[in-house]
Order: C-alpha cells, then sequence, then structure tokens
C-alpha cells in the first residue's frame, strides 16, 4: 500500500493535472536551462583556453625578439666601443674591417652592419669595406642626428641599398665625439625574412593570424603572408589604439582585411615599437564546443520532450483514475433511486455542518420530509408507482434545495432529509413550505416533471433549528426534527411544523 501523502498527492495531481503537467514542463526547461547554462560557461572556457594559449605564444615570441634585439644592441655598443679604442683607429682598413664586420657578416637575417660619418656617408659595414652609400635619407640616422638622448632607435621598413631592396630594419645607435658633438650611426639591419620565419613555426588554426606589428599601423610579417599590396595601416582600425596604448591585451574583433572574427592576444616588445599579435580566429576556437553543443543541445532536447509527454500522460492518467474514484465516490453516497444523497452521506453532512457549528455563531437547520400514507399508496397502486412518486419527490426536493453547501438526501423508505448550514427557523420553515407546496401544486398543474399518470400524494415536514451550544448534541437536534414530522402527521399531514410549535402543542 502506498503511504497516505503518496495517495493525498495523487489525489491532487489528479484534480489539477494541468498544474503537474507545467510543473513537469518547467523541470525540462530547468534542464534545457542547466544545459545551456553549461554550453555557455564551456564557451566562455574555451574563449579563455584559447587567449591563454595566445598569450604564450605571444610570450615566446617577444621573447626570442627581445634577444635578438638586446643581441643586436650588444653588438651595436661593442663596435662603438671598439671604434673609440686609439689601437683599432690605427689598424688598417682591411684588417679593422675584418676585426669589427666579419662576424655579424655570417649571421642568417642581418643585411648590414656599418658606421656612417656625421653626413650619413657608410665609412665601413659588413658587406663591404669599399661601399659608399650615403644614408643621411634615412629615418634612423635623422632622428639621431636631431638628438642624444635617443638611445636604441628601431627604423621603420626600408628596402636595403645594399642588398639589392631586401626589406629590413636598421636598430642604430648615435656615435657622440670627445665634446659629445655628432660623429654618425652605427646601425644592424635585419632582414624581415627574420620575422615571418618566427611566424612560419606557429599553427593558431585554418583561419587564424599571427603577425608584428609597429605601433605606428605599419605590418612587419604576418602568417598566412600578406603581399605587400595588400597589407594595410593598422593605424587607421578603431582597435589598434589599444595596442599602442597598452602593453598587453586581449579583446575580440573583425579583421579589416578579410572581416573574420578574431580573438587578438598582444603584447609589446619592451623597448621598441615592435608588437606581437597572436589572433585565432574564433571559429576554430568554438569549433569542437559547437559540434559539443549540438549533441548536447539535441539530446537534452529531446530528453526534455520526453518528459514533458511522460508527465502529460501521468497527469491526465491520474486525472482520468481521481474523476473514476470522484465517480465511484459519488455512487457510494447517492440513492440509487431518487439520485439524492444517500444516508452515508447524510450522516457525514450532518456531521460536519454541526463541528462547524460549534465554531461560529450560525445557525443549522434540519427537514425532516415524509410522503403521507405511502404504505397505502404501495399498497393500492403498487411499488412500481410507489418508485416514481418517490422520484417525484426527490426532483420537488431539489428544485427548492438549490443552495450551495445545501444537502437533500434520502433517510430510507419514503422519508427524506434536507440539511440547511447558516440558516434561521423562519428561513428553514419557508424552505419547508415551498417544498410542500410544489409537491402539492404539480398534481393541479402536470407537466414533463410530473407525468399525468402518477396518483397524486402529499408530504408533511418538521424541521428544527439549532445554534452553538443548542441543543447539546446532534442527536437532539435530529429527533427534535423528527418530533416535529410527527405533530405535522398529528396535525391532518400536508403541513409543516417546527419543534418549537411541537413543543408548545
Amino acid at each position: 500500500m502506498f503511504p497516505n501523502s503518496v495517495r493525498r498527492a495523487a489525489v491532487v495531481a489528479g484534480h489539477h493535472p494541468f498544474i503537474v503537467g507545467a510543473l513537469g514542463t518547467l523541470l525540462a526547461m530547468g534542464v534545457l536551462g542547466v544545459s545551456l547554462l553549461t554550453l555557455v560557461a564551456a564557451r566562455a572556457t574555451a574563449i579563455q583556453h584559447a587567449h591563454e594559449t595566445s598569450r604564450n605564444v605571444a610570450a615566446v615570441l617577444t621573447s626570442n625578439i627581445s634577444r635578438t634585439v638586446d643581441a643586436a644592441d650588444q653588438s651595436l655598443r661593442l663596435l662603438i666601443a671598439a671604434l673609440d679604442k686609439p689601437a683599432v683607429q690605427h689598424m688598417g682598413a682591411d684588417v679593422r674591417h675584418e676585426l669589427l664586420f666579419n662576424a655579424t657578416a655570417t649571421s642568417r637575417y642581418v643585411t648590414g652592419m656599418g658606421v656612417t660619418d656625421e653626413r650619413g656617408q657608410l665609412l665601413d659595414g659588413c658587406c663591404s669595406s669599399t661601399h659608399h652609400w650615403n644614408f643621411g635619407d634615412r629615418d634612423y640616422f635623422l632622428v639621431h642626428r636631431q638628438s642624444a638622448k635617443v638611445g636604441l632607435y628601431v627604423s621603420a621598413i626600408y628596402r636595403a641599398r645594399s642588398r639589392g631592396g631586401i626589406e629590413a630594419m636598421a636598430l642604430s645607435r648615435r656615435i657622440n665625439g670627445a665634446d659629445g658633438s655628432f660623429k654618425g650611426v652605427a646601425l644592424v639591419a635585419i632582414d624581415l625574412e627574420y620575422f615571418r620565419h618566427l611566424l612560419d613555426g606557429l599553427d593558431v588554426g585554418s583561419h587564424g593570424v599571427t603577425a608584428i606589428v609597429r605601433t605606428d599601423g605599419t605590418l612587419v610579417a604576418r602568417n598566412p603572408y600578406l603581399p605587400p599590396a595588400l597589407s594595410p595601416n593598422f593605424n587607421k582600425s578603431p582597435t589598434f589604439p589599444r595596442m599602442v596604448n597598452q602593453d598587453t591585451g586581449f579583446y575580440a574583433a573583425r579583421s579589416s582585411t578579410d572581416g573574420v572574427l578574431r580573438l587578438y592576444t598582444f603584447q609589446r616588445v619592451p623597448g621598441t615599437p615592435l608588437i606581437a599579435v597572436v589572433a585565432p580566429a574564433l571559429d576554430d576556437v568554438l569549433a569542437s564546443w559547437r559540434t559539443l553543443s549540438w549533441i548536447v543541445g539535441a539530446s537534452a532536447f529531446a530528453i526534455s520532450i520526453a518528459f514533458c509527454a511522460v508527465v502529460w500522460l501521468l497527469a491526465f492518467a491520474l486525472r482520468d483514475r481521481a474523476l473514476g474514484e470522484e465517480r465511484l465516490t459519488e455512487l457510494t453516497q447517492t440513492d440509487a433511486l431518487t439520485g439524492l444523497k444517500n444516508r452515508r452521506a447524510l450522516d457525514e453532512a450532518l456531521q460536519n455542518e454541526w463541528e462547524r457549528l460549534q465554531r461560529n455563531d450560525s445557525q443549522l437547520s434540519v427537514l425532516f420530509v415524509d410522503a403521507d400514507h405511502f404504505k397505502q399508496y404501495n399498497d393500492k397502486h403498487g411499488h412500481a408507482e410507489g418508485d416514481k412518486a418517490l422520484k417525484h419527490l426527490a426532483r420537488c426536493i431539489a428544485q427548492c434545495v438549490s443552495r450551495r453547501g445545501d444537502c437533500a438526501a434520502r433517510y430510507g423508505g419514503e422519508e427524506f432529509v434536507v440539511v440547511l448550514p447558516d440558516t434561521q427557523l423562519k428561513d428553514a420553515l419557508r424552505m419547508a413550505e415551498s417544498i410542500r407546496e410544489t409537491v402539492e401544486r404539480l398534481w393541479h398543474t402536470p407537466n414533463e416533471a410530473c407525468s399525468a399518470a402518477l396518483h397524486p400524494f402529499t408530504v408533511s415536514i418538521g424541521c428544527s433549528t439549532g445554534w452553538r451550544g443548542h441543543p447539546a448534541t446532534l442527536v437532539e437536534l435530529t429527533k427534535a426534527a423528527d418530533s416535529a414530522l410527527y405533530e405535522a402527521k398529528r396535525a391532518g399531514r400536508n403541513c409543516v411544523r417546527s419543534a418549537g410549535q411541537a413543543a408548545a402543542d
């Protein structure tokens, strides 16, 4: 057997199938919501992981470039220091050239290293001691001539005159005379192929991009490679100031070159105008997450739909069961002949109303209704006609007793009881008289409710009214109504008497 709480829950569910179904639907929606929140969290995790990976890659790029810049700067310092030594100054040109530049000439990505005079004329360099290029128009020469406080300078991209137009960048330092005057520039030129080589070994997805960019917006190198004719100047991009104004950062934006939405992680190379950029495409980052979303989303949706269907089927099944139990209960409380409540339902109604009466200041009235001379009626007309008469009497009572909360029941045989909560004696007597008149009047005005073939009869009615504390018990109240009924019989039948009248008589 199920516990009472379970049975009560089943009854509630049976009476409110839509509430049960709605709660089940809400639960399913909650599961879908949790799945959605989980997928949203997984998406954020995927993006965060991509950012951390990009940050590590950018850090490696920055570290490699910094080491190259530091090595070049150290070479420049050593070169300038060597030029100031008298022993080096008195060496022959070939010996000095071999001493100062031959080691640098073997570097793979160094396209040039040299020294100029105060007019920009190349005095000596790693490529050849016989070249006489003038670099007085280069930005790295002009900036050092104008200021003695520049320190290490990283030039704009240019095409090397000494190497057939190879794209390069120069790292330069100022050479000062003994009195601090400008005596020229020492420089190291790095082939841009160096930066492209750094980027070629990085894989950030099929649609991702890695790049080295100057703070003026010039693209130094990019993977995948972008021809110079298609290379944009990022200075015009609305998001580029973030890279210029911060040492490191992360943001999502669409590329101005191909329109792809990418996750940009950038880091400034210390002491230089160079920025390392790692930008995987958002679609590549979320590819595995998108597959997982379809699987989880479709599964959660299918399970939720199935759950809702089961809940609604169960709710309606419980409703049908509850309705069946209600019909069964109603049958057990209904008199089969008249359709009114039976003795069991009457006893329950009387007990409930009596208990309610003890808790308030209302009044409870009870009517006992009895068909006059009904034994002789059965003997004369037969029990079938008697049953018709009882059905007619029940219809008359039900027609008059129509308030919600009133209870009309067959007490036994030809006797009926009417329970009238919240009803004073005068109103109860009015109700009783209405019942008596209805039974009597219908014989004189036959209609569908009263067949002309039905033999006439009358009723006698006894009435009693109680309130809290009077009478002392329910039995006394019903006994008073029964006594009033017998008084109506003694008074000639087809009349109404109350308990008070019976006592007075």
